[in-house]
């Protein structure tokens, strides 16, 4: 089930093994990659933002994340 906001315009997808599902809405895509982010490192499953046009605006896998964590 998707988590739908009123003017959402970014879509954060999960990869799962029937292909890419839809998780939650974001109005930004800031909102979108960081909530994206944290379900990554959480998960450890690839997600991906999708802007309100279809187009993929980001795809988030842990290595990157591990890597972006560490480069401080």
């Amino acid at each position: 089930m998707v988590q739908r906001s009123e003017t959402a315009m970014f879509t954060i997808e999960r990869m799962s093994p029937a292909g890419w599902t839809a998780e939650i809405e974001c109005k930004t895509e800031f909102r979108a990659f960081l909530n994206a982010r944290t379900k990554c490192m959480a998960t450890g499953q690839v997600y991906r933002v999708i802007t309100g046009d279809g187009d993929v605006a980001c795809v988030i896998t842990l290595e990157e994340c591990r890597r972006q964590c560490q480069a401080r």
